[in-house]
């Protein structure tokens, strides 16, 4: 059998000489990635190697231990950063929840990578509503997936989700340990459509539960008082209840603005025509 011939790809600093040329040929050899808002300077972008993934990239190169190595095959959603994007024909910002166990570190070049790290942390009490919600309605215990269910949360608010959007797209992420219902409920606390939902101390939605006709939380019956039947359209109306509505308004006191926080931690330089990263983007 003939010997395998070399390839003439470049495989990480092994053929370092011949950068020059592809430079003075007008190609970019140093990758452009902004994480949490900043860029990642170039001399660690420099090192990200062909076959590395984000995930590696981002634990390794830049020491951000958030996002969790789990499954390794994109199944259990605790690697889960979001993704965005400048459209230039549109003039919109794309926002996507993926898997960086997969995704290969350089196909991140011209995004906006946004962690855990970028969205809140405990530090001067800078923690997102997603993040008080899954505190106040207990979903998390070990932890090991939250910051990987909270991103995949974050996400989906990015592209003002409501809760049906959340129910069908959560599916990505999974939990050993807490159990779906308060995470479930975390997720969905801050849509706007939520205030529909009444939901006991049991923490299970009052029309959903098994035992509604025997329960006799208040919640239960309360809700019950105010639900009124439509005889000619079988329409039924609940109202929301006032715990849930407060405990909305308490996430929400001190990040008022905070559905706009993806928007405004999307690096500037990517959106503005006149700035070098942009220039070098669009044309290399």
């Amino acid at each position: 059998m003939a010997p395998r011939l070399r390839s003439n790809l470049l495989y990480e600093n092994d053929d370092i000489e011949r950068i020059g040329t592809f430079e003075k040929q007008g190609y970019r050899t140093e990758p452009i990635i902004y994480v949490n808002g900043n860029r990642v300077p170039d001399d660690i972008t420099e090192k990200a190697r062909s076959n590395q993934t984000l995930l590696s990239f981002l634990r390794d190169g830049l020491n951000l231990k958030g996002s969790k190595l789990g499954c390794a095959e994109g199944g259990c959603g605790a690697c889960t950063v979001m993704i965005s994007k400048y459209d230039v024909e549109s003039g919109e910002l794309k926002h996507i929840a993926v898997n960086a166990c997969l995704m290969p570190a350089l196909a991140a070049d011209g995004c906006h990578v946004t962690t855990i790290e970028g969205i809140g942390s405990v530090k001067d009490d800078n923690l997102h509503p997603i993040q008080k919600a899954m505190v106040e309605m207990h979903g998390s215990q070990c932890g090991f997936c939250t910051p990987g269910i909270v991103v995949a949360i974050y996400s989906l608010y990015a592209n003002n989700c409501n809760t049906k959007a959340i129910e069908e797209h959560m599916d990505g992420n999974l939990c050993r340990c807490t159990g779906y219902r308060p995470i479930w409920d975390a997720a969905r606390s801050l849509c706007d459509d939520a205030e529909e939902l009444v939901r006991g101390p049991c923490g299970t939605s009052c029309r959903e539960c098994p035992e509604r006709d025997i329960c006799e939380q208040d919640c239960n019956l309360e809700d019950k008082k105010k639900v009124t039947a439509d005889e000619d359209e079988q329409k039924v109306i609940v109202t929301s209840s006032k715990d849930k509505m407060a405990m909305k308004k308490s996430l929400i006191a001190s990040s008022p603005d905070w559905a706009d926080h993806p928007e405004k931690l999307f690096p500037s330089d990517i959106i503005d025509a006149s700035s070098a990263d942009s220039w070098l983007l669009r044309n290399h």
